[in-house]
């Protein structure tokens, strides 16, 4: 079938996670660029560590707010570092106000006018990813948040979020992936899939590889 709607990931596919939260760490700690750069990987790292837990503890689904919050004090307790409560905060909040790869917000717009329908489809709290959003000016139709779902990806039921809400088949969507564990998500539930892949990394069962790659967003436009 063809393509009638483009979902794309947030927080690797659009967004410049380390570009944007290593200034950030950098003066909240007083630390040097590389010293923060590694901070920042870490708290990913964590963060996504206990997102991955959510989804297999039966305790029902964690905010990926308090997945980030959890993060972030479980890095600087490793680190023996200390902030007050309003400067890990301020951390978190962060997260709502990252910068986008240099393409990402024109590329959204130049989708929308060869008339696919744009959602996003990411691990984020609804507000996280509403708030994200407003980065792009009115580029998206949808916003579909994990939140619903009650999972992170790689679960199947962050995938069918489309499918359910929207009415759209899983043959008629192109998830945009910015990093491995997305693109064996989507092609594990049978979704079609570009991947920028901007580290060149692989995917871990070559049996789920993206249909299509390239080493950014750009690459998305020959595709469509």
């Amino acid at each position: 079938m063809a393509t009638k709607l483009v979902t794309f990931d947030v927080y690797m596919a659009l967004l410049d996670i380390q570009g944007s939260l290593t200034p950030v760490v950098a003066n909240a700690l007083d630390m040097d660029a590389a010293a923060a750069g590694d901070f920042v990987a870490g708290w990913r790292a964590a963060q996504m560590t206990y997102a991955a837990a959510s989804n297999s503890l039966n305790l029902g689904h964690t905010p990926f707010r308090t997945c980030t919050r959890m993060g972030l004090d479980y890095l600087l307790a490793r680190k023996g570092l200390d902030l007050d409560v309003a400067e890990r905060t301020r951390l978190v909040l962060a997260w709502d106000r990252m910068t986008p790869w240099p393409e990402a917000v024109d590329l959204i717009h130049l989708v929308k006018a060869k008339g696919y329908a744009t959602a996003i489809l990411s691990n984020g709290d609804q507000d996280m990813l509403d708030a994200v959003a407003g980065i792009f000016e009115g580029g998206f139709d949808h916003v579909l948040s994990a939140e619903t779902a009650g999972a992170y990806k790689p679960h199947p039921d962050v995938y069918d979020l489309p499918r359910r809400i929207l009415g759209v088949a899983t043959t008629e969507i192109l998830h945009v992936a910015g990093a491995s564990g997305d693109v064996l998500g989507a092609r594990a539930f049978g979704m079609r899939c570009f991947w920028s892949n901007r580290s060149g990394d692989l995917v871990l069962n070559p049996k789920f590889g993206a249909d299509y790659q390239a080493s950014d967003l750009n690459g998305l436009l020959e595709v469509l």
